[in-house]
């Protein structure tokens, strides 16, 4: 039996670009943008003018504001 391949699609990205990390953690653009500014957020380089924000670094970010929220 042949196992197919799995698309890009169904393979998580462990780089989200700013388009769409911001509607990841449900923030506008501009809020994001400022989370970067204040160090909340590290961004990094993909090459060229492309950047982007891990995964897990995202993650991590939500985890802290739900335990802010439940202290």
């Amino acid at each position: 039996m042949h196992n197919p391949t799995p698309t890009q699609q169904e393979i998580p990205a462990a780089v989200l670009r700013i388009a769409s990390a911001g509607p990841y953690l449900s923030v506008s653009r501009s809020h994001l943008y400022n989370l970067i500014e204040r160090k909340e957020l590290p961004l990094i380089k993909l090459g060229g003018r492309a950047s982007g924000i891990l995964r897990a670094d995202l993650d991590a970010w939500l985890a802290k504001q739900r335990a802010a929220a439940l202290s």
